[in-house]
């Protein structure tokens, strides 16, 4: 829960806290030999999502997990020519046994070349020759995606296979909490229609350019599309699958430290003299930051609220931190092993420390 807004993963895997919606009579993928609809007659704009249907759809596919704690389905869509697929880590965290659907009753199985929980991204590989004439999906950038952008959403809401659903890119760097609990940065808010199911299909623009990753919806409680859906923003799926795919795992810095942001309202209840940046709440016992002596402040037992006494970090390497978010980014570019500058407030007073980092924990 994040303030009064309920964010669900828009897969199906049965897990707590993920819907889980399993159509065990969902067939087929996208085709070039389907009978698909005739040509829109509303429009420009119908035409190119139909066109969008045809090209762009033949490299999207359905794809099911089954393992220990039960079977979960979601989308997956063909990233390179060597038969690399990306699709959300939690379609199949936990899966032994994973499997595309080609044609209507053909199933492929898929090996998982790496995952990763920090991004709900996951790249999985399976013979192209297996995949009849399914074309890489070309890939955007973050820099071109702009609010109000028509957008189309490609994938198996419900297991219902082939489904394209369209609307506009409602607003940009949205922050996701990713399955194990970190944040992911940059995220894209959008209309078009995302249930589950949707979860790992891509996010297109009318170039039929991948600029996302579908991956979590907003809800009242049913689990179903409200109209807001978030995908995961393809600067961040270009790098993670990249990286996967060469290393099979993300070597990602860790500082160690759970934070907030420190809003103007927030220093003064806490009588502090810096009126932003992101203060720590805890320090994880041996991490990074515990061993250069940062501190945090944590929260009342009994009421929850914030208490006085943690460090506020302003800067890491020079840059300005407002909040977690930067606190994220900062630590997020750089490697484990490397040192961060990281320049903090306590009672008053400006300090820095040299902060070796280490690999984020799993």
């Amino acid at each position: 829960m994040t303030g009064r807004r309920l964010l669900a993963i828009a897969g199906a895997t049965a897990v707590a806290a993920i819907v889980a919606v399993v159509v065990m009579a969902a067939v087929g993928v996208f085709n070039s030999n389907d009978n698909h609809p005739a040509e829109a007659q509303a429009g420009d704009l119908g035409q190119t999502v139909n066109r969008i249907y045809r090209r762009e759809g033949r490299s999207v596919y359905f794809v099911q997990s089954r393992g220990a704690q039960g079977a979960g389905t979601g989308t997956a869509w063909l990233f390179d020519s060597e038969g690399h697929l990306v699709t959300n880590e939690h379609v199949i965290s936990g899966g032994t046994e994973i499997a595309l659907r080609i044609g209507e009753n053909n199933l492929v199985p898929a090996n998982v070349v790496g995952e990763d929980a920090s991004t709900d991204l996951a790249v999985l590989k399976v013979d192209p020759q297996a995949l009849k004439g399914g074309d890489p999906l070309r890939l955007g950038e973050d820099s071109e995606v702009f609010v109000g952008q028509p957008v189309v959403a490609i994938g198996n809401p419900f297991g219902l296979v082939g489904t394209v659903t369209t609307g506009i890119v409602s607003a940009k760097a949205r922050t996701l909490e990713a399955p194990n609990g970190f944040p992911i940065t940059n995220a894209i808010q959008t209309d078009a229609a995302i249930n589950p199911g949707n979860s790992g299909g891509p996010l297109v623009d009318l170039d039929g350019k991948v600029i996302g990753v579908n991956s979590q919806i907003a809800t009242g409680g049913a689990g179903q599309s409200a109209g807001i859906g978030f995908a995961v923003p393809v600067d961040t799926v270009r790098q993670v699958a990249r990286q996967l795919i060469e290393h099979g795992r993300i070597d990602r810095a860790h500082l160690g430290v759970g934070t907030v942001e420190l809003t103007p309202e927030l220093a003064q209840r806490l009588g502090l003299s810096v009126q932003s940046g992101a203060l720590i709440m805890d320090v994880a016992p041996a991490g990074p930051a515990a061993q250069a002596g940062l501190r945090g402040g944590g929260s009342d037992a009994g009421t929850g609220a914030l208490v006085a006494g943690g460090d506020v970090i302003t800067r890491v390497d020079g840059k300005k931190i407002s909040g977690p978010t930067d606190l994220a980014q900062a630590i997020g570019a750089k490697r484990s092993g490397q040192t961060a500058t990281v320049t903090y407030v306590r009672d008053g007073s400006e300090h820095t420390a040299q902060v070796e980092l280490t690999t984020q924990p799993r």
